[in-house]
């Protein structure tokens, strides 16, 4: 410890005594640790923080498995009850719904999100509320019964005060009163962790927070998540056998609805299977990538101290000759490093904590309660430790070896010939892999931004000019069938008299707004079978006028508004469904139905043009069209498109909700450019990511090489006098150190674009008509690079050429 010590101190000296050095290796750590600590604080908070309930690791979410576990689905609320009271593997079990609701409070409607959810599920999870209770059994028994709520504790600071006599009071929901009976602990949100919802209530309760809903009553409803607490002793093979045996015995007695599926078992917190692998590929991906930042600082680092090496030769050689072992030399020279990562990683703190309130404050072009709790808790500050310990370690290994072997005689003499690039073939491996780093992570930067380039220019199969949406739910104010069809039939009409409005329509959802969701096609004719072996598609409810509201090309009649009743089973489809279901054939008039040949059938009367569903990049899906007022929902967008600019038309379109009901809260008031955002949310971040990437890859570069040039300048001062006092002009001097830098670039840049060429395919995943071989990004980056590499080695050049002669040739 006392020799620990002893080189500490040797080592905060020497790196006081060189704080150029100093400041550019700490600045070039913290740009790779702060990166890193930041991507891994996400990764922490969306894979790796356990959920703030009882022993987290006995969870699992268990959810539906389609055609032979390809699909997966959630289950229906009459499936949960036969698991809950047939299994023997868990020792509670529970489901719950993500739902909105308008909360009236303080002579004002507001819409919030929240849970509806089974009267175990705080039992299950192990949480007691910080005020009140939870839900009682009975609360849970007969629908409409216990209209109770807990609130979030958020919700409790910001809405209510933070009264401690909340307990017993009421609430207004969907105009209905609920009594509050507790408030939960702060900091649980439940069991999706990006997911902050304002209030939990029983899932009896479920016609009143959505009106006009069945599902409680319908078991090929799939629209719960389930979750249960296995048994103490019980493994995922157990609890998974057991399931799919109570499955099976379903499919046997409930064939339409449960026969061909299957279980899928998954760890909660991250809504469905599809996203949370999404999230561990694309947590991997950025892991992978400040990976080689981090390389990239590091190497930075190992170049740095095999620079100034050179101008510790004496000092080395000296304590080798009064007897110092080259191990304690080595440990001496790793200490400098530690001490140099250590500081860089408490910057680079600092730097993480500043990302993460920038990535915090971003708002999510969507309207839905999601948070990121991006706080540096005790297993990222331990994550950032360790790397900076490990970097500090790893890279300055290399360099102590070297460093801790000179030829003694002519370092004991001064004169070790300093500074060609030749006799450094470290040194010069290390500036070609700094470039070569540099250059894989700018041109991936730029194949990225190229790709929300071309997204952006990508027709989604509708217009995007010229037209605004406006979504509402008139059940949030507690309107019945009649009076919501009422209200939905009037706005529309209004909205298509108001002066600039060239056509209006309603659709129960818009293109690419995240609502997932499908149904399976059975077509007239083919042979019968179960529900679950059936192709999807996807529906959309839209009144007449949609087609030519949004710009959708369509052949065939439209909708009429007499199509309004069960009888109406009416359809229009996409060109995909048609040539899908029909190749070669006019779809018009043909049939098909939703679930099997002893169903009603629906008659095809149009074909839409293709629209992007889900996400710009999807394969192409089938799409169904049905009548807007044939099935009554309480969730509508009204599209309006103007003559003109669409802005001028949104305060009109207020205006007539208002007249027809002031306490409505109304939601996602956009135009449909601005709609765009949603689809376009993951490239624009991707590149934002991975293009401040590229950038901080920019600048390690340009320190990395300004720095060692300098070195080399400085370790060639002798040199460069006697060149000058023999008759060399400034501009040889000066080509002759942008010589040495500039080849080192120019293999740097060579292998990248070999190794760039091979690693870019792997984003083929990512791109929108972009190629990951893209000429005009690989050579604009190329030239990019190369001009820092040049301006780098530029500033010690010019500095060298002002070396005066006379005091070169007298330095000692």
């Amino acid at each position: 410890m006392e020799t620990l010590l002893h080189d500490v101190r040797y080592g905060l000296r020497q790196l006081l005594k060189h704080p150029v050095f100093t400041i550019l290796a700490v600045i070039s750590l913290a740009l790779g640790i702060g990166a890193n600590t930041a991507i891994f604080s996400l990764v922490n908070t969306v894979l790796l923080r356990p959920l703030p309930v009882k022993e987290p690791s006995r969870l699992v979410e268990v959810y539906g498995a389609l055609h032979n576990g390809a699909d997966f689905t959630l289950q229906s609320y009459l499936n949960y009850k036969d698991y809950r009271d047939r299994n023997d593997v868990f020792s509670g079990l529970f489901v719950y719904r993500i739902v909105v609701s308008s909360l009236s409070h303080n002579g004002s409607n507001e819409r919030v999100w929240g849970f509806l959810a089974s009267g175990n599920y705080f039992d299950v999870l192990g949480v007691k509320p910080m005020l009140g209770r939870g839900f009682l059994p009975e609360e849970d028994q007969t629908p409409g019964s216990h209209p109770v709520a807990v609130l979030s504790y958020p919700c409790w600071q910001k809405r209510f005060g933070a009264d401690p006599a909340i307990v017993g009071r009421t609430i207004l929901l969907n105009n209905h009163t609920f009594m509050v009976i507790g408030v939960a602990p702060r900091g649980f949100f439940g069991t999706e962790v990006a997911y902050a919802p304002e209030f939990w209530t029983p899932i009896t309760m479920a016609k009143v927070i959505e009106p006009g809903s069945r599902w409680l009553d319908s078991r090929d409803s799939d629209n719960l998540f389930m979750i249960g607490r296995m048994k103490p002793g019980a493994t995922r093979a157990q609890v998974k056998a057991a399931m799919d045996a109570i499955t099976f015995q379903l499919g046997k007695e409930y064939p339409a609805e449960n026969e061909g599926r299957g279980i899928m078992l998954s760890p909660p917190g991250l809504f469905i299977p599809s996203i949370r692998d999404a999230s561990v590929t694309f947590a991997g991906v950025l892991m992978a990538i400040v990976g080689l930042v981090l390389l990239l600082a590091c190497v930075n680092l190992a170049n740095l101290q095999l620079a100034r090496a050179t101008g510790r030769r004496k000092e080395i050689a000296i304590r080798l000759a009064v007897g110092a072992s080259r191990g304690r030399l080595v440990q001496q020279l790793i200490t400098e490093g530690v001490l140099l990562s250590l500081a860089g990683g408490a910057l680079g703190l600092l730097l993480a904590a500043g990302i993460n309130k920038l990535v915090g404050g971003i708002k999510l072009p969507m309207d839905i309660a999601l948070v990121f709790d991006l706080r540096l808790d005790w297993r990222v500050m331990l994550f950032a430790l360790g790397l900076s310990i490990l970097t500090g370690i790893v890279f300055s290994l290399l360099p102590a070896l070297q460093s801790s072997k000179p030829a003694l005689v002519p370092s004991l003499k001064d004169d070790a010939k300093l500074g060609g690039f030749r006799r450094s073939r470290l040194r010069n491996s290390l500036v070609i892999a700094q470039v070569s780093l540099s250059l894989v992570l700018l041109v991936c930067a730029g194949l990225i931004v190229r790709s929300l380039q071309a997204a952006q220019k990508m027709r989604p199969g509708f217009d995007t000019q010229n037209a605004v949406a406006i979504s509402f739910d008139v059940g949030l104010q507690g309107y019945d069938e009649t009076k919501g069809r009422a209200f939905q039939h009037q706005i529309l009409e209004r909205a298509r008299a108001i002066p600039g409005v060239r056509s209006a329509a309603l659709t129960s959802s818009l293109p690419l707004a995240l609502n997932y969701n499908s149904s399976s096609v059975y077509l007239e004719g083919q042979p019968a079978t179960s529900v679950s072996n059936l192709p999807l598609c996807i529906p959309t409810s839209v009144s007449p006028g949609f087609f030519d509201t949004m710009g959708i090309p369509f052949r065939g009649r439209d909708f009429a508004e007499n199509e309004d009743k069960k009888e109406s089973r009416v359809a229009v489809v996409d060109e995909i469904f048609a040539t899908k279901f029909f190749p070669g054939q006019d779809p018009i008039s043909k049939r098909f139905n939703f679930s099997g040949p002893k169903d009603p059938f629906w008659e095809i009367i149009g074909v839409a043009g293709n629209v992007k569903h889900n996400s710009l990049a999807e394969t192409p899906q089938p799409g169904v069209f049905r009548p807007q007022f044939r099935d009554y929902d309480t969730v509508v967008t009204l599209v309006a498109r103007a003559q003109g600019d669409p802005r001028s038309i949104i305060a009109a379109l207020r205006k007539e909700f208002q007249e027809m009901d002031p306490t409505l809260p109304l939601y996602d008031i956009k135009t449909l450019t601005e709609h765009m955002k949603i689809p376009l949310f993951p490239a624009r971040m991707a590149a934002n990511v991975l293009g401040s990437f590229g950038v901080l890859a920019l600048v390690l570069a340009a320190i990395g090489i300004y720095g060692v040039m300098s070195y080399v300048v400085a370790g060639r001062t002798r040199e460069i006098g006697l060149r000058m006092a023999l008759g060399a002009q400034l501009r040889h001097v000066r080509q002759l150190i942008l010589g040495q830098g500039m080849i080192l670039a120019s293999i740097g840049l060579a292998v990248g674009l070999a190794i760039v060429f091979i690693l870019a395919r792997f984003l083929t995943s990512m791109l929108y008509g972009v190629s990951p071989t893209d000429p005009i990004t690989f050579i604009a980056i190329t030239f990019l690079l190369a001009a820092v590499a040049l301006v780098a080695c530029y500033i010690p050049a010019r500095r060298a050429a002002r070396v005066d002669p006379m005091v070169a040739l007298r330095e000692e």
